[in-house]
């Protein structure tokens, strides 16, 4: 069975403690956690402070799932200085995760030059972080946010060449509906077991901009991705990405998210 998690990306001004709190009163099964300097947590968080989230999620019946790092332009690093530093940028993240007890590290795909070389460097990196990855027993999300891993084609060259069971893609359904292409058609050309999470938020597009709106009112087919992911028994997370942080003018969290996760839950068929 699914299991629904919302990244803190909804609760901006909250701090971890408090958006942990939400997340457990909402009724999500579990948290994404926004790794960052202005983010609920970042990689010189005090080994104390991370026990006590993990002890607070503990207690309310809910787990930290994912881990949502920023780290992109580290993974087409070039020089052996530069390669070097990000490395130990990327193990601090995971070591992060550990602590959290966190299923996967969120990463992103390199950079927005979509080159042959950069595909190379980040192919390289994904390797080397599998690596540190595979000794920590914490899964690497990639996400599917218009760079490198931005369609079905591109992942499957990613997950192949780098060769780790441990390289997984975190699936973002409006993001790959923004790129012009086909969600359910892109999603069916990866492997289910290597998904470890699809994304879920609502855009609606009006003159020419995509404005956020609350799951259901937009224009991104989430519909027959659900449908697809029900038919092939998909037990992996399921995200709800609600972007207050960056769009203040979506409704408060605490109003809004009750309405995102009902409707996820029906679509699933989850009471």
């Amino acid at each position: 069975m699914v299991k629904f998690t919302v990244f803190t990306l909804a609760f901006p001004g909250y701090t971890a403690e408090d958006a942990i709190r939400a997340v457990a009163k909402l009724g999500y099964d579990g948290v994404d956690i926004r790794v960052r300097q202005d983010g609920h947590i970042y990689i010189d968080a005090p080994k104390e402070y991370r026990k006590k989230l993990v002890e607070l999620a503990n207690s309310l019946g809910i787990r930290i799932v994912g881990v949502y790092s920023y780290l992109r332009e580290e993974f087409i690093a070039s020089d052996p200085g530069e390669k070097e530093k990000a490395l130990k940028n990327i193990i601090a993240h995971l070591d992060l995760a550990v602590d959290l007890d966190g299923v996967y590290l969120r990463i992103f795909a390199g950079t927005k030059e979509r080159t042959e070389e950069n595909m190379r460097k980040f192919i390289e990196m994904c390797k080397l972080a599998c690596k540190e990855a595979e000794d920590r027993g914490v899964f690497i999300g990639i996400e599917t946010h218009g760079e490198l891993a931005y369609s079905g084609d591109t992942c499957n060259r990613v997950l192949e060449e780098v060769g780790s069971e441990m390289l997984t893609i975190v699936y973002d359904v409006a993001n790959i509906y923004r790129q012009s292409l086909d969600p359910l058609e892109e999603l069916k050309k990866i492997d289910l077991s290597r998904v470890i999470s699809v994304q879920f938020h609502d855009f609606k597009k009006e003159n020419g901009t995509w404005k956020p709106v609350l799951l259901g009112q937009g224009d991104i087919p989430h519909e027959p991705v659900i449908e697809y992911l029900k038919e092939k028994n998909y037990d992996g997370f399921i995200v709800d990405e609600y972007e207050k942080w960056w769009h203040p003018e979506l409704p408060d969290p605490m109003e809004g998210l009750p309405k995102e996760l009902s409707y996820l839950k029906s679509k699933f068929g989850v009471k």
